[in-house]
């Protein structure tokens, strides 16, 4: 059964099923956007093939890593750039953050799953582009896109942050050596841009090259 709904998810994701490209009204918006997100955060499907150090994740087909650094990554489509950001230490600290829903956005509401939480917003930007700010499961993805492509977006986005799973052994062992504490971790995955940051007018430099990481430090 998980499987069957990854797969439905991963095709919704990727345009291969019905997604309405042709969102007019901010009620439309609500409605889709919140079947997408319960369909997806109750789902409990576990599938990755993105392993880093004391995490790992999916990426839906059609997506992949481009380039980024450890806990800061960033995910290619056809046509748009998703900026994954990863906050291991607040995950390791149990950080609770309360999100404010803000009534001038597209888009604003929170996201409350069993112990995970997050929120969604959607703020316009100029010619008709729009920047969609997803944070759940201690991690956040920022991407700018059209206004025909919101859903398939937000679905992405989505499957990619509910399917995070963190290594607590790993992480305890990092903390420990004083790994983590030692990085500086400037973005803050509990704050909303609302406007084009300037990260994400840069691209990466440098290409990621996949690593064959030591098993002990994936699962």
């Amino acid at each position: 059964m998980k499987r069957f709904i990854l797969i439905a998810i991963v095709l919704l994701a990727s345009g291969c099923t019905n997604i309405n490209k042709n969102l007019t009204s901010k009620d439309d918006i609500d409605k889709n956007f919140n079947t997408l997100q319960a369909t997806i955060t109750d789902s409990n499907y576990e599938m990755y093939n993105n392993y880093r150090t004391g995490y790992k994740y999916y990426t839906p087909k059609g997506l992949y890593v481009r380039g980024g650094s450890e806990y800061n990554e960033i995910i290619n489509s056809r046509k748009y750039s998703y900026h994954l950001y990863v906050d291991v230490i607040s995950f390791y600290n149990r950080v609770i953050s309360k999100y404010e829903e803000d009534s001038k956005a597209l888009y604003s509401k929170q996201i409350n799953n069993k112990d995970k939480f997050g929120y969604v917003e959607v703020n316009e930007l100029k010619n008709n582009r729009y920047l969609l700010e997803i944070m759940y499961n201690y991690a956040k993805i920022e991407v700018i896109v059209d206004k025909s492509d919101l859903e398939v977006a937000f679905a992405n986005s989505m499957i990619i942050l509910s399917s995070v799973k963190y290594n607590n052994d790993i992480l305890t062992n990092l903390v420990g050596e004083n790994v983590l504490t030692s990085k500086e971790i400037e973005f803050n995955i509990f704050e909303t841009k609302k406007t084009e940051s300037n990260f994400l007018e840069v691209e990466a430099n440098n290409d990621y090259k996949e690593e064959t990481n030591d098993p002990d430090l994936i699962d």
